[in-house]
């Protein structure tokens, strides 16, 4: 079975020519997007002259997270922001926002799909807590690229090496992707590697005497490498909804609801993701919230990746609207498997502040046992 597939797809590379394909070309029949972030600051400052005014004890912790999967018949996406401000002096403040939907395709090859999700929202500066459910309507689909991705990583490492005189051929690189998104169906690790290797060494580009035990090792980490993923693809969602809980204590509302997810790999070393909502009542211009988070991951190299985070969310009551963004740029160092070194930077801006917060974070990691 697999040989057919295989088959299948050189004819069908072949014709489409030669040239490299990029990752958002490959297609997966399952797709399980997941990113976590996590971000904890404190600040403490005995003023030296006994000015308690000029004390600070503060700190801020920050939690997202963000899950999307998909199938051909069916998919769900999960979204939860929390971020909470601690203070000695002043009374605690947070902010909490999870949403949730899941999605039918009308069709197993189309894009289309009716969908049905909640919100829930909480805040210190709420009455109450914030609960709506909707219906609706959408488009779009995401595909999980890892697979050629690695087999990239793999021909970039073999190359650099010099265990390969040339890039490796389109078909060869679809293979080999295909074989390693598959890899639950073998047996043994030892297996697919075999497989692997055969294609690689039937490219004609291996130099004399093959693979050796160190390109194989190389490769071994390749496909195990945890995580490492790449995805690509959008989605977009407009529906009615409706209030069952109102967060400023109001009369529940009918609501016009919609948002999007946005994923894009332009190389192996890159992953973008967005994603952003909006919801309000018939009267949406005057009372509405808006919520947007995005993501970037770059791969430096093997002991140095950098990650940026910008989040913006907006209420408006009665026409006027209040806004928040948090903005953090983290580089993270792992010189040994068992080290991290990490340091980061955040900014957030929120009503009422006459300038951006600044944190600068530095922290080691280190497992001994």
């Amino acid at each position: 079975m697999r040989r057919g597939v295989i088959i299948a797809l050189i004819l069908v590379i072949c014709a489409m020519g030669v040239h490299a394909i990029p990752l958002c070309d490959y297609q997966s029949p399952k797709t399980d997007l997941s990113n976590l972030t996590l971000n904890f600051s404190y600040q403490y400052h005995n003023d030296p002259y006994g000015l308690e005014a000029r004390d600070i004890s503060q700190g801020q912790f920050g939690f997202d997270y963000v899950r999307i999967f998909d199938t051909p018949e069916y998919g769900f996406d999960i979204g939860f922001d929390n971020v909470m401000l601690i203070s000695a002096d002043d009374v605690s403040t947070y902010i909490i926002t999870a949403d949730g939907n899941y999605k039918r395709y009308f069709e197993a090859e189309q894009d289309y799909f009716a969908f049905a999700g909640s919100t829930l929202r909480s805040s210190s500066s709420f009455q109450t807590l914030g609960l709506s459910f909707n219906v609706g309507v959408g488009s779009g689909r995401f595909t999980d690229v890892t697979p050629l991705a690695k087999a990239t990583r793999i021909n970039d490492y073999l190359i650099s090496r010099g265990s390969l005189t040339d890039d490796l051929h389109t078909v060869d690189l679809q293979i080999l992707a295909l074989e390693i998104g598959s890899a639950a169906s073998y047996e043994t690790l030892a297996e697919l590697l075999a497989v692997i290797q055969e294609v690689i060494e039937s490219s004609g580009f291996v130099r004399l005497g093959g693979l050796d035990a160190l390109d194989i090792s190389e490769i071994t980490r390749f496909i195990q490498e945890e995580g490492f993923a790449r995805y690509c693809g959008w989605d977009i969602k407009l529906g009615l909804g409706y209030e069952l809980l109102d967060p400023s204590g109001g009369t529940n509302d009918l609501l016009i609801s919609g948002s999007f997810n946005y994923a894009l790999a332009t190389t192996p070393k890159a992953q973008l993701l967005l994603q952003g909502s909006f919801s309000g009542p018939p009267d949406v211009f005057e009372n509405n919230r808006i919520d947007i988070t995005s993501s970037y991951d770059y791969f430096i190299s093997n002991f140095l990746t950098a990650h940026a985070t910008y989040d913006f969310s907006r209420e408006t009551w009665v026409g006027v609207p209040t806004d928040t963004h948090r903005m953090s740029l983290e580089l993270i160092l792992s010189p040994i498997d068992t080290a991290n070194v990490v340091a980061g930077v955040l900014l957030e801006y929120r009503p009422y502040f006459l300038e951006w917060s600044i944190d600068v974070q530095l922290s080691i990691q280190m497992d001994l046992l």
